[in-house]
């Protein structure tokens, strides 16, 4: 049912309703204003009996009256009653005898039929009049009403063909203020979410081109170090296999022992670019100690200002992983971009809460915060876990990247497990 049929519907009901009661409310006041006005009547044709006006002027009287008939009667009738029905029935709409001679009477009878029917035809006139103009009333209204609902259709429409992924034209202004404003925001909206959409596209890009750069790192790595090593132990391999100096075999021993270290080494390496395993053996402080520990090693000309309090936090696969990436991609940051000479790194977490800071005296990023790959990819970590991510420039310079995480009894819905 319609907005317009529902509201139609409830008007048509109060009025009918309405329409009823003062109905009934005339109809009273009609017959009340009959029966004083019969009563009137028959109290004026009393008095001219008492004042023995002739039989004749008062037949000639209540013919024309609205309220009164008058017929003969002939027949016996007791002079008693008469006399009852002249004096003592003062405001009774009840018949008047009035005896003309012997045996002969003029009944004068209260008759409302025909003042009723005229004052009933009369408002059923008026009803009639009301009632079409009513129902024109309610026409105009409906086809003003489909007028006025003409952009909230145009904006259902472009709201179902935005959910669909249909580019849609811009909606034409109202004169309803109230309808403006909501087609406003709508405009406000399809603008932020093709500001998202365009940027969405350029972080898949991004992603694709990172992807590729991945794929060809992990190749070279295996194809010229490992793959390398690999050949050169199958060199001395064949050399052990097919020598029998004891001088040879020894040295190309000791070579295959080397090269293999080399090889475990290489893989240890990648396998910890591509997972933070240190996460599967201990706590996340341990890891996240060690990872600062790594790159404090790695920037020695760099003032760490480091404190790493989680001895309360309950740990959480899923949620770790996304912690300990969200703070390499901000150390990582600030290592290639920075040019930094301090560094404050502040994480704390109990049952409560959990707080990541990441400071710098960089070269910072002016009043335009550029969104790159790894910003995106911090505050995707940062939605993943339910949590709050900032990144500001402060005037006096550097970059200071933060992270709110309100921890829950029972833990939020996390998204995909990315490592």
């Amino acid at each position: 049912m319609s907005g317009f049929t529902k509201i139609s519907t409830a008007i048509v009901a109060v009025f009918i309703s309405c329409f009823l009661l003062f109905t009934c409310l005339v109809y009273f006041h009609i017959q009340n204003n009959i029966e004083e006005e019969m009563t009137g009547a028959l109290n004026q044709v009393r008095e001219m009996v008492r004042r023995n006006v002739p039989v004749s002027d008062i037949e000639a009287i209540v013919k024309p009256s609205p309220h009164l008939s008058a017929k003969y009667f002939s027949g016996r009738l007791s002079t008693d009653q008469t006399q009852v029905n002249i004096v003592n029935q003062q405001n009774v709409l009840v018949p008047i005898i009035i005896p003309i001679k012997e045996n002969q009477y003029l009944i004068v009878t209260p008759f409302e039929n025909t003042e009723l029917t005229q004052n009933l035809t009369f408002f059923a006139l008026v009803a009639g009049l009301f009632f079409a103009t009513f129902i024109l009333l309610l026409f105009t209204l409906s086809i003003a009403v489909r007028q006025r609902l003409v952009p909230l259709r145009q904006l259902a429409d472009a709201l179902s063909k935005l959910r669909e992924g249909i580019s849609t034209r811009p909606l034409p202004h109202s004169d309803i203020a109230e309808m403006n404003r909501v087609i406003n925001q709508f405009q406000q909206l399809k603008s932020t979410l093709d500001a998202k959409e365009k940027q969405l596209i350029k972080i898949d890009k991004q992603l694709a081109l990172l992807q590729e750069q991945e794929r060809n790192y992990l190749a070279r790595e295996l194809h010229d170090n490992v793959g390398q090593l690999l050949t050169t132990i199958k060199a001395h391999a064949y050399i052990l296999v097919n020598t029998k100096e004891r001088s040879v075999v020894e040295l190309s021993a000791q070579k295959v022992q080397v090269m293999s270290h080399q090889i475990s080494d290489a893989i240890r390496k990648l396998t910890a670019h591509l997972h933070p395993l240190v996460l599967d053996r201990v706590s996340l402080q341990a890891s996240l100690e060690r990872l600062v520990y790594e790159q404090e090693v790695a920037q020695p000309d760099t003032q760490w200002d480091v404190s790493i309090n989680l001895k309360r936090y309950q740990e959480d696969t899923e949620r770790d992983i996304h912690l300990y990436r969200f703070v390499q991609e901000a150390i990582n940051n600030v290592i290639k971009h920075a040019k930094a000479t301090k560094v404050s790194i502040q994480i704390f977490g109990d049952t409560h809460s959990v707080t990541v800071t990441v400071k710098d005296n960089g070269r910072g990023l002016g009043n335009h915060i550029v969104e790159n790959i790894g910003m995106s990819s911090m505050r995707s970590r940062a939605r993943c876990i339910g949590a709050n991510c900032s990144v500001a420039s402060p005037d006096e310079g550097g970059v200071a990247v933060s992270l709110s995480l309100t921890l829950r009894k029972e833990p939020p819905m996390l998204g995909a497990n990315v490592a």
